[in-house]
């Protein structure tokens, strides 16, 4: 079976960096994907590992829209006796759809993006 998903996005919040202790970084997003329809919001976690971690770092801000590419991935943890699990977008490629924030009325300018090598690991948030 193959798990694929690409979808257009934007960052309701700032993303979360942190360095694994094998070295390796991870960024954290917080992305909404919605139609035009207000009532249809959709919120995701999304991870990039590695090389896409830095750009995501480095170019990424709360607004920012870009397309994201990559396989829904699950993770599952106990805590104090109960189990919790969560889904997320495990990110391979990013490409960004402007250079302005989602409040812009600027047309989209694809200035950059980020060809997936390996993912990497996969944490929690």
């Amino acid at each position: 079976m193959y798990n694929s998903i690409t979808a257009a996005a934007y960052l309701v919040k700032d993303p979360e960096s942190r360095t694994t202790s094998t070295g390796k970084k991870v960024v954290n997003l917080r992305v909404g994907i919605s139609s035009s329809n207000v009532k249809d919001k959709c919120y995701v976690d999304v991870q990039y590992w590695d090389k896409q971690a830095e750009i995501a770092e480095k170019y990424l801000s709360k607004g920012r829209e870009f397309i994201v590419q990559g396989e829904l991935s699950m993770s599952s943890w106990e805590k104090d006796g109960k189990n919790f699990s969560r889904y997320f977008i495990k990110g391979k490629d990013l490409q960004f759809l402007s250079s302005k924030k989602k409040e812009s009325d600027d047309s989209t300018d694809s200035t950059a993006s980020a060809k997936g090598e390996k993912v990497g690991e996969e944490v929690p948030f």
